[in-house]
């Protein structure tokens, strides 16, 4: 198996994450709109925690301007980690074991973890995951508060 060097993540929330990038690049809030084609208003206030975290396909684009990828923010990966339990049950109630009830790990759970992660997947997805429909349907913004702020 081919190992990929270690892509960078952040474990800051998304303002911070997005400020930090902004300032190792040098890049203003009207140099980033330019590439981004969202409003230099708009990221301020992703800057600052006035405004929710955008939605993924946002923050693709956000990325893909700063030559990142979108797992880059943790947002972006724990919807990623969202999306995989709301399709296993059985993977969710392990889970919550291991992690919130401290129950041991079995056998196949073990083997299941140790299994490739999508990375590693030339298909770029997790296993068991249909993304015929709806990938980010219901995940653009809970509170309903992005509309329109896109450009």
């Amino acid at each position: 198996m081919v190992r990929r060097a270690a892509r960078p993540l952040s474990f800051e929330r998304f303002p911070a994450a997005l400020s930090r990038l902004m300032h190792q690049r040098d890049l203003s809030y009207r140099q980033l709109a330019y590439k981004t084609r969202l409003s230099a208003g708009y990221l301020n206030h992703l800057t600052k925690g006035r405004r929710p975290v955008p939605a993924d396909p946002v923050i693709c684009t956000i990325a893909t301007a700063l030559h990142v990828d979108p797992d880059y923010f943790i947002e972006y990966r724990l919807r990623q980690v969202l999306d995989v339990l709301e399709a296993s049950a059985r993977l969710t109630d392990a889970l919550y074991g291991i992690l919130l009830l401290q129950a041991p790990i079995s056998d196949e759970m073990r083997a299941a973890l140790e299994q490739p992660t999508s990375r590693d997947d030339p298909a770029g997805q997790p296993a068991g995951r249909d993304d015929s429909a709806g990938q980010t349907a219901g995940r653009d913004d809970p509170a309903g508060q992005t509309g329109g702020e896109s450009r």
